[in-house]
């Protein structure tokens, strides 16, 4: 959903990537290549504010899907953000696109009402490319699309990526397709062999000839990339074949360029390039078509993000959540609770002890004292994400905290300047618990988790309590962490709008209540990379020290595990 250079959470122009300025470059390529596709490999419809608004107004033209015809896409995957707003409200888009969605392993069960309007497993595209020698030959693209695992609901089921790809290859090849084009909505884990590895067993099927991959952001061909026989980062090939997965947010134009030779009635790949284009901003503007196009949904978007919810009486800020709790993360534990409680008013649950589980963002958060705008609330909450809930005892507590904790790598005491985070597992990953207090040991070979109590008393593997959590993280963001606790609360308030209606109570103070805490170690340091933006805005006695650059633009602090960290934001 970032179709238009504009930050809607700052309320400014922004330049870092856009549907509406990759399609002015898309279009200068197509004068000079007219041999081309365009494909989407999915999760446009949600990402920025202007995705709610439209989702609020579903029987108007979506911005995304206006924006896709004016581009001249041939075909676009079906991502797990696609899902996010509900059935009714993709059926509608569906509906509105001059091009078709692809999944091979989407499946709708027999709680789905309407259906979804132009999807298809996969599809023949036939074409007339010009040859080498100015001559139209005719060439039929096959296109199949995968939904990653876990991203299905009560309506739509989700089959194994790597069995519904090969069974739709088949009907491409009995259809007679020259060349086969996979959209695969997963990326590469960090370890290349487990969780969002689905890309290389897809480009491993032979008889697919290239590969869109995405879902993790992280771009390839790139530095980042698992160093594995099988892929060559540099070139953008996996097991030899060409596969690119552009950078999130509309920020680059993957492209693969392939060259075809025509031989006994059938076509060769003899050659093939991949490469990722960024658009500068001097240089190439919005498209203006998509931007006329847009400008009723631009406007209102701005609207609606300017609207005032509610007051904080200090500065909100979160700016290394993964070194403690934080403001921002205990409004949102607290409105998340406050929703699930009401909802569990006169029920047989509502006596047992309330938790709340929130995990950090990756970006900066930073409110200044006064006024809430809605604009804020989608920063604290940018998914669609409900409020629900789930029993679980003390033992299955210690489980979940201590996988959560794994966030962080072991730690030797008297050591200085050891890595702390396992670049394995995103910050989004680690869950806190508030409601409990608890200790994290890094040291090597002993239990994470240490001291969990809940109102100053011990819990005990048998205790029960209720845990409010967000919908992502009892569907797919939980995996087999949840299973096995009984769910009590479903599909209930819009997390963002729990946040609303907690604001009306009143002004709200910036409440940081003790959580969990690292067990000191003595004369122990770990360095962490955070936004050096957070600098301005750490007290003159906070535990970070700055020490240098890191990749990528961030800046390597340096933490003193010696004592109980001081990480809190400066006053002012």
């Amino acid at each position: 959903m970032r179709l238009l250079p504009f930050d809607y959470l700052r309320d400014v122009p922004s330049h870092s990537g856009d549907l509406a300025t990759l399609a002015t470059l898309i279009e200068a390529l197509r004068a000079d290549h007219p041999n081309t596709l365009l494909v989407d490999n999915g999760d446009f419809l949600q990402g920025t504010p202007m995705a709610d608004v439209a989702a609020e107004n579903a029987q108007t033209l979506h911005p995304a899907i206006s924006a896709m015809n004016l581009a001249g896409y041939d075909a676009a995957g079906v991502g797990n953000h696609e899902l996010d707003y509900g059935l009714s409200i993709l059926s509608a888009a569906m509906s509105q696109a001059n091009f078709p969605f692809l999944s091979a392993n989407l499946r709708l069960t027999d709680l789905a009402h309407g259906g979804l309007p132009n999807l298809r497993q996969e599809i023949v595209l036939e074409r007339r490319i010009q040859g080498s020698e100015g001559q139209q030959v005719p060439l039929r693209v096959g296109i199949l699309g995968l939904t990653p695992p876990g991203a299905g609901t009560a309506e739509i089921v989700i089959d194994d990526m790597v069995t519904a790809a090969k069974t739709a290859l088949g009907r491409l090849r009995k259809a007679s397709a020259d060349i086969v084009l996979a959209l695969c909505h997963s990326g590469i884990s960090a370890t290349g062999t487990s969780g969002q590895d689905h890309l290389l067993r897809i480009a491993a099927i032979e008889g697919i000839d290239a590969v869109i991959g995405g879902h993790t952001h992280q771009p390839f061909p790139g530095p980042q990339t698992v160093p594995l026989p099988e892929i060559d980062a540099t070139t953008g090939h996996i097991f030899g074949k060409p596969v690119v997965a552009p950078g999130a947010f509309g920020s680059q134009l993957g492209r693969i360029v392939l060259g075809l030779r025509q031989e006994h009635g059938g076509w060769r790949i003899e050659t093939s390039e991949v490469d990722l284009l960024s658009p500068k901003a001097s240089e190439t503007p919005a498209h203006p078509a998509i931007a006329k196009a847009l400008d009723i949904a631009h406007r209102a978007t701005r609207h609606i993000c300017d609207q005032v919810v509610g007051t904080s009486l200090a500065p909100l800020q979160s700016l290394t959540p993964v070194l403690g709790p934080d403001p921002c993360l205990a409004l949102i534990a607290r409105a998340q609770a406050r929703s699930v409680s009401a909802r569990l008013v006169g029920s047989p649950w509502a006596e047992l002890p309330l938790l709340s589980a929130v995990a950090p963002r990756q970006s900066l958060i930073a409110f200044p004292a006064g006024e809430i705008r809605r604009r804020q609330i989608y920063e604290l909450a940018p998914f669609p994400d409900h409020c629900d809930a789930v029993i679980a005892t003390g033992a299955q507590l210690r489980q979940w905290l201590t996988r959560s904790a794994s966030a962080f790598l072991p730690v030797r005491s008297g050591a200085r300047l050891q890595p702390l985070t396992d670049p394995a597992k995103p910050p989004y990953t680690f869950d806190m618990l508030y409601g409990l207090t608890y200790g994290i040991d890094l040291s090597p070979g002993r239990d994470r988790i240490t001291d969990l109590c809940h109102r100053g008393i011990e819990v005990t593997d048998d205790d029960n309590f209720i845990v409010a959590l967000s919908s992502h993280r009892l569907g797919d963001g939980g995996g087999d962490l949840l299973a096995g606790c009984p769910v009590v609360c479903k599909n209930g308030d819009l997390l963002s709008t729990a946040i609303q209606h907690y604001l009306r109570n009143g002004p709200i103070t910036a409440e940081d209540p003790p959580v969990w805490r690292f067990v000191p170690q003595p004369n122990t340091s770990v360095w962490i990379d955070a936004d050096k933006a957070i600098m301005p805005y750490l007290a003159k006695d906070s535990s970070l020290r700055p020490i240098g650059q890191a990749r990528n633009g961030l800046q390597r602090f340096e933490v003193d595990l010696s004592e109980r960290l001081r990480c809190a934001p400066a006053a002012n």
